[in-house]
This record gives C-alpha cells, sequence and structure tokens, in this order.
C-alpha cells in the first residue's frame, strides 16, 4: 500500500476535509461500538463520520493520520507532514484515551493545526 503523504498548504484547499474534520472523535471514541444503549434499553448510533486526525508511529517517526470515517468503513487516507515533532511528542503522554499505537490530539496541537489550516476563530 502507497501511503499519501499531505502538507498544510495541500490541504487547506480541500473545503471537504476541513468542513468536516472532527475534532472531537479521538481514537479512543472510534475504537467503541457504533450503538450506545439508552437508559430505556434503546440503542442509538454513534456518528463518527468525517475526519479523525490522530498521532501515529510510521517507518519509526511521529506522523498526524488522517483518518476518513463513513458509515460503511474507516481508511487512513494519508498522514500530515512538517508538523513541530514536539508537539506530536506531547500526544504520547496520553493515558486513556491511547488506543493500539493511536494518540489523540492535545490543545496545543489542535490549537496549532487549527491556526495552520485558517480554522481559528
Amino acid at each position: 500500500m502507497q501511503i499519501k503523504y499531505y502538507s498544510i498548504n495541500d490541504l487547506k484547499v480541500f473545503k471537504d476535509f476541513r468542513d468536516n474534520i472532527r475534532w472531537d472523535v479521538t481514537p479512543k471514541i472510534f475504537m467503541q461500538p457504533r450503538f450506545t444503549k439508552q437508559e430505556d434499553g434503546s440503542a442509538v448510533k454513534v456518528n463518527i463520520d468525517g475526519y479523525m486526525l490522530y498521532v501515529d508511529m510510521v517507518s519509526d517517526k511521529l506522523t498526524l493520520g488522517i483518518m476518513r470515517n463513513t458509515p460503511s468503513m474507516s481508511d487512513t487516507v494519508g498522514y500530515l507532514e512538517d508538523i513541530p515533532q514536539d508537539l506530536l511528542k506531547e500526544a504520547l503522554n496520553c493515558t486513556e484515551e491511547c488506543v493500539a499505537g493511536m494518540y489523540p490530539l492535545t490543545k496545543d496541537l489542535e490549537a496549532w493545526l487549527k491556526k495552520e489550516l485558517g480554522l481559528s476563530e
């Protein structure tokens, strides 16, 4: 499988990507069952559709993974280059949110990404 690497500038032009980043979806949420049971016993589907960003180790290098989640499948569609290594390393300090070698974004990394992608308020 060929790994696709993107720069911040590559992704700035993709409106679908920018509009559908799921800042609220972490690796832990991604790995949980898609349906949750309510107090009344009914099941509710958990929507994680969109792009989940996570820190990953690829070829012995920390990088930022881009996973596209749809109702029928999830797939890592590429990796984002040129992320400051100190921000990526900080993500390795997570506790209960780390799942299967996937690390959630820290607040600092999320803020940096939003600024670089032109999504800051």
